[in-house]
């Protein structure tokens, strides 16, 4: 039996009297790691890595050589901003459980522990999964954009087995994933589970959901899905504006870009169309299947160098994964086209990607849909118009130019 089947839900409360912390108490680790493992762990000294959302500390348990206990691990440290947000950690858990029971050759974590409260010695949500030695795609010495070409083309071949068999599990509605435990037992192992609120990026939670009705699904049609996520910017600048603004990102000419969001955002939402007035749409209605929204190489750990240079070892980050339309999922991945940032990928390069993973998808997939959809250019289209639609208030120029371009005949 797998004793790592599912993680433990920890329970390591800070002492009495004590006070909360602004950063990561990283000398607690060792406190979460004998709760885990029965064994300490070295104090770091610094941080692993880091996103907008997490802090990842390397821990290096004390263990012996025999031991049949990882030497390394690490914690994922949720910062202020995803704390505040609409992501879920006990979703990107729950997720990534999700996928490595569901299909095990997709190269996923193990998640070995969680505590999704701040109520805790470490200060912040944390989990603490298995490390894989790899490279991380755009860091360490040797960017993605540098690898030969044929390299990079074993990392595409490795995606297109991955989406593949994410299109392979099948949803009724459009949510996130999340455990399912019993009602009956005070067991706090998970018996399954279940389709429930969407994890996303959208700040400020809290004061959303007590504002106005924060809807986040399950919804049965994408258009439910795709309304419901710019009504909810829509009631953010109306009832919060002052929040919206302080919280923006983008705080040089954030009033301008108020009045243009107010102006824009309900024009947009005008553009959302029902399932019924979008006949050649075969997979607005479901079935949905699992979406990560960054399968892009920022996220993978790779092999560098050896015989097998190239493949993907590891799927990083499943935070905001939700279920999607098939479309979603499946159609060539925008940087197949696009270098960081802004700029184009060559076309002979961008060109072998599609070519590549195509001929992959033609060995794995098991439904002719599958071939139908990433091949069609009104299905990436959707996937493109579904990005917008779930962007956030400050981005509302881009909106503005998808109206532009598109214009209403």
């Amino acid at each position: 039996m797998d004793p790592w089947k599912f993680p433990f839900l920890l329970h390591v409360p800070s002492r009495k009297g004590r006070k909360p912390v602004s950063i990561p108490d990283m000398t607690q680790f060792s406190v979460i790691t004998r709760n885990l493992f029965g064994v300490g762990c070295i104090t770091p000294t610094e941080v692993y890595s880091y996103s907008a959302h997490n802090e990842v500390y390397l821990l290096e348990l004390d263990v012996s050589e025999a031991s049949h206990l990882p030497r390394w691990v690490l914690a994922r440290v949720a910062r202020d901003l995803k704390t505040r947000s609409d992501i879920s950690l006990e979703s990107e858990v729950a997720t990534m459980v999700y996928v490595r029971q569901k299909c095990p050759d997709v190269p996923v974590p193990i998640v070995y522990g969680y505590c999704p409260t701040r109520n805790n010695v470490i200060g912040e949500a944390f989990s603490v999964v298995s490390f894989t030695m790899g490279m991380d795609m755009n860091h360490d010495g040797v960017p993605w954009e540098s690898l030969p070409l044929q390299t990079k083309l074993i990392g595409v071949r490795d995606l297109a087995t991955i989406i593949s068999r994410l299109s392979q599990l099948h949803f009724k509605a459009i949510g996130s994933i999340y455990f399912k435990f019993s009602d009956t037992q005070a067991s706090q192992v998970p018996v399954g589970f279940v389709l429930g609120p969407v994890s996303w990026s959208k700040l400020e939670s809290a004061a959303r959901t007590a504002a106005f009705e924060h809807d986040r699904g399950p919804w049965k049609t994408t258009a439910q899905w795709l309304r419901a996520s710019v009504e909810d910017e829509i009631q953010f600048l109306d009832k919060l504006p002052r929040l919206a603004k302080e919280t923006s990102s983008r705080r040089h000419g954030c009033e301008s870009r108020l009045k243009l969001a107010k102006r824009v955002l309900p024009q947009f939402l005008d553009r959302i169309p029902d399932s019924k007035d979008d006949p050649f749409d075969q997979c607005a209605g479901g079935p949905f299947v699992l979406g990560n929204i960054d399968l892009s190489p920022k996220n993978f750990l790779f092999c560098s160098r050896g015989p097998d240079a190239g493949r993907i070892l590891s799927v990083i980050n499943w935070e905001s994964s939700l279920t999607v339309p098939l479309w979603a999922l499946i159609c060539y991945p925008r940087w197949f086209s696009r270098l960081g940032g802004l700029g184009i990928r060559k076309p002979a390069e961008a060109q072998h990607f599609r070519d590549t993973y195509i001929r992959e998808l033609q060995k794995h997939a098991q439904e002719s849909i599958v071939l139908r959809v990433v091949q069609n250019a009104q299905y990436e289209a959707r996937r493109r118009f579904s990005e917008i639609a779930t962007l956030p208030w400050d981005l509302a120029e881009i909106m503005e130019r998808w109206l532009e371009e598109n214009p209403r005949h």
